[in-house]
């Protein structure tokens, strides 16, 4: 049996004391989360894949707070997929590891949305999400980054030794100013809207962290920009629009840093065998010259 196998059979176990019975588990992903819809009931299980045992408690820590979050954004009428209300949401303990339950959401069709209303679902997250009161990680996803990156320091590529020159100037300016950072959902890319019957709803609030001014926007554009160039519709018209963003310095740090993390993160993962080489090589090629034509524009 696969430890994929006996996580889905502690899984099962689990679910069963609170009546659940006779499911066929479907595995919607394998990734940073493993996620099993229990088919027949409308609820996915979401585990953290944790790497070393001494990470459970800061996975954990993690997931109670995705639940705090996706909560706190539903009493803020900002669309996003919530806990199971059907029986405890968790985080429960299976095999070493955490797991929380979710609404399912079936599969369907939506028109993507256009750049405005791009913009209205990034902003009206952001909007609610300043008034977040639980605790929030400094920097959260910026410091796993920063784990990275040095362990990137030994590749001799000069592509990356020429983006880990970067990463170190914008960490030293970003954590002298920590007293400016703002609560955000960490990870707010075009992924991570999921369409639905009630249109595309937000998911995915592990990564909810204290962080730069436009942070949620720059994750939203940053790989649209990086793949599309400046002339990316959702770019240029968030870029053009004083409504949207206000103050292009402020945003363009954010964009330029969450690239960077993007970029040397997704490597590091490849590398060390846990995500996809070929996307991260295509960022690293494009990430250089795109971020010397930002400073350059804007």
């Amino acid at each position: 049996m696969s430890y994929i196998d006996k996580l889905v059979a502690q899984v099962l176990l689990v679910v069963k004391t609170f009546g659940l019975d006779e499911i066929t588990p479907v595995i919607l992903s394998n990734g940073g989360n493993l996620i099993i819809h229990l088919a027949p009931y409308s609820i996915v299980a979401r585990l953290a894949n944790v790497i070393a045992l001494e990470e459970t408690n800061i996975a954990y820590k993690r997931l109670i707070r995705e639940l705090q979050i996706a909560r706190h954004l539903q009493i803020k009428n900002v669309p996003v997929l919530l806990p199971t209300d059907l029986i405890d949401a968790g985080p429960h303990n299976v095999d070493d590891t955490w797991m929380t339950l979710w609404n399912y959401v079936p599969p369907i069709e939506l028109q993507q949305p256009s750049p405005s209303e791009s913009a209205e679902l990034v902003s009206n997250l952001s909007i609610a999400m300043k008034d977040f009161s639980e605790e929030l990680p400094v920097l959260g996803v910026w410091e796993r980054t920063r784990r990275s990156a040095e362990r990137l320091m030994k590749n001799s590529d000069p592509r990356i030794q020429s983006l880990l020159e970067m990463f170190h100037e914008i960490d030293k300016k970003i954590r002298l100013e920590t007293n400016n950072l703002i609560p955000s959902h960490g990870d707010a890319h075009a992924g991570n809207l999921v369409p639905s019957t009630d249109g595309w709803i937000w998911t995915d609030f592990e990564d909810g962290s204290l962080m730069p001014a436009y942070w949620d926007l720059a994750s939203f554009v940053g790989n649209l920009a990086l793949f599309n160039g400046f002339q990316d519709p959702t770019f240029s018209y968030m870029l053009s629009n004083k409504k949207v963003i206000a103050d292009s310095k402020a945003f363009t740090f954010a964009l330029t840093a969450r690239i960077l993390m993007s970029t040397l993160g997704n490597l590091d993962y490849a590398f060390e065998g846990y995500g996809n080489l070929e996307f991260a090589t295509q960022q690293l090629e494009l990430a250089g010259d795109f971020i010397s034509d930002l400073d350059q524009i804007t």
